[in-house]
């Protein structure tokens, strides 16, 4: 009887089990925490700007950029948009191969996007008040 009764329990037990992460849609950017790729150093934060009204602006985890007339692209959405695509499309992460390069007078950021190249964004510090992009939006920025 013993037997009898431990085997109910067993096979009630494997029968239920569910997996947490399928129940509560983990993976889901309500639940999933995203991870920091960015960080920028501190002689580079605040808001650029070029003459061609073109913005870069630096936070202590995110790097935001604007052409004219347009609202800002942040480069943490666009990794986590990565990231989430491969979630949601293959049901596999995926990478977004962040790299990050900090020097005394340089700072350089590559990821992969979505349906697009790697964006790299490179600079240059001339002076506290001005930098020089050599990447995507390429130029001279003032700080504002």
């Amino acid at each position: 009887m013993k037997k009898i009764c431990l085997l109910i329990v067993i096979i009630c037990c494997t029968s239920c089990n569910q997996d947490y992460y399928d129940d509560y849609n983990y993976y889901n950017e309500n639940y999933y925490h995203r991870q920091q790729y960015i960080d920028p150093p501190i002689w580079i934060r605040g808001i650029w700007k070029d003459n061609k009204d073109r913005m870069i602006q630096f936070t202590g985890d995110d790097l935001l950029y604007k052409y004219p007339m347009q609202k800002y692209s942040s480069a943490a959405d666009e990794i986590f948009d990565y990231e989430k695509y491969y979630l949601n499309e293959y049901s596999s992460y995926q990478t977004p191969n962040v790299q990050e390069v900090e020097l005394i007078d340089y700072y350089s950021i590559k990821y992969n996007c979505i349906n697009t190249p790697s964006k790299k964004f490179s600079f240059i510090k001339i002076s506290e008040s001005k930098i020089e992009s050599t990447g995507l939006m390429p130029g001279i920025y003032y700080k504002q």
